[in-house]
Order: structure tokens, then sequence, then C-alpha cells
């Protein structure tokens, strides 16, 4: 306690007794006494009025206001709060991503599908209209009437040329 603190004059008198026998066992000898004052009325009674408001705001506990107690309770519910919504707007942007993604590929896949059936149907036709020819070319006066399909002739040769193979298995006769 430093020895200008207004409130050392209000000190237990086992401080002060330490104080002085810690002084005289240093060395450092007594401290002079102020000059004693003699009190007036009006001073005694500034002296009740200021001690009895010490008294009183003593008595009455010095509170932090809650709000800020609460301020500083929320900060780190607040940042992980932040936190949180950082990581879900980045897995939000990435599901978008992906969503985007899967469309386009979803669209190719129709896009294809869509050309396959369209050849197939081309195809088919084709088909149709081949068949519906080959059918009415066998209807024709001038063909063999027997054959409801069309046979299509196949040249063979009259005989291998050359003698370029070995034969694998023996004639069995």
């Amino acid at each position: 306690m430093s020895w200008s603190d207004p409130a050392r004059r209000f000190e237990p008198a086992e401080d002060v007794e330490l104080r002085a026998e810690l002084r005289d066992l240093l060395g450092l000898g007594p401290v002079p006494v102020a000059r004693e004052i003699a009190p007036t009325p009006e001073l005694a009674a500034l002296a009740q009025d200021l001690r009895r408001e010490a008294q009183r705001r003593s008595r009455t506990a010095r509170r932090r206001p809650s709000w800020g107690l609460l301020a500083a309770a929320a900060l780190p519910l607040l940042a992980a709060l932040a936190g949180l919504g950082s990581w879900g707007f980045q897995q939000k942007s990435r599901a978008d991503g992906l969503a985007a993604q899967a469309q386009r590929q979803e669209s190719e896949l129709t896009r294809l599908a869509a050309t396959h059936a369209a050849e197939l149907a081309t195809e088919r036709q084709a088909k149709e209209t081949v068949q519906q020819r080959l059918q009415l070319a066998s209807r024709q006066p001038g063909r063999r009437t027997a054959e409801p399909y069309l046979v299509i002739p196949v040249e063979k040769p009259a005989r291998i040329q050359g003698e370029d193979y070995q034969r694998v298995k023996q004639n069995p006769r």
C-alpha cells in the first residue's frame, strides 16, 4: 500500500503495528505523526456522511454489466457459428457444382439416347424398306415364287487354287 494512499488512514491497528515493527527492524526509525486537527462540527458531519456513503458503496456489490459478460461468453459461440456457416457455404457450393455437373451429364446422356433412338429408327426403317422391296421383287412373275425370302447367290470357286495347304486329317475310307 502506498504512503500517499488515502485508504491508509483507515487501516487496522495490527497493520500499523506490523509496519512500525518492520520499520524498526530495517532501522528507518519512527514516522512523524501528522498534527492532529480538532474536528469542527461541520467536518464531523461531513466525515460521517462520507463514511456512510463509503459503507453503502462497499455493501453494494460492484457488478459488471451482464450484457458484457454475455457478450464475452457468446464470443466463442459466435466464432463457432461463423466457422460452421463458412463450412456450410463451401459444402453448398460444392453440392451445387456437383448438381450442375450431374445435370450436364444427364442432358448429355439424354442427347445420346435420343440420337441412338433416331439411328435405330432410321436403321429399322431402312430394313423395313429393303424387306418390302425384296417381297415385291420376289412376287414378280418372272421369278420363282417358291422362295419367300431373298437368296443371295455366292460364287464358289471351282477348285482351290494352289497347293499351299496341308491336310490335317486323312480321308477315312
